[in-house]
């Protein structure tokens, strides 16, 4: 069996918005077969990463969060070709409004990498990782 990602999704309070920030920062294209009022989506490569509204909570017969709680419970890691295509990615995140909470530094395993909260609070990594996967 091979499995891919097809979908990573994120709740968010602009759909429009949000999908616009992560638009202007890597220049991803719309997937405008999927826009409605409960989701927009952004091709990455073969996924799609996906916006959805708080309407898809009960779509999906997901228990939404308590309101007021916080706190990351999932982050998006975006690859790039090199280390200068990250510190072009993060100075695009930080004007178009993202808030750098680790500038681009080498990690223990390597990357170089850059870490973000986009304008409405989620996770999301900028990564350029040298070493080969499995």
């Amino acid at each position: 069996m091979t499995t891919g990602l097809s979908f990573a999704s994120v709740f968010a309070d602009d759909i429009g918005g949000l999908s616009d920030f992560y638009r202007r920062v890597f220049g991803f294209d719309e997937v405008v077969e999927l826009h409605s009022e409960h989701f927009r989506g952004l091709r990455v490569g073969g996924t799609v990463l996906g916006f959805s509204a708080h309407t898809a909570y009960d779509m999906l017969n997901l228990v939404a969060p308590e309101p007021g709680s916080d706190g990351v419970s999932s982050f998006l890691t975006f690859e790039m070709a090199d280390d200068d295509e990250v510190d072009t990615a993060t100075a695009a995140a930080i004007a178009a409004g993202a808030t750098c909470v680790k500038t681009p530094a080498r990690t223990y395993y390597g990357a170089w990498q850059s870490v973000f909260l986009d304008p409405e609070g989620n996770a999301f990594r900028i990564n350029h990782l040298t070493l080969e996967l499995p």
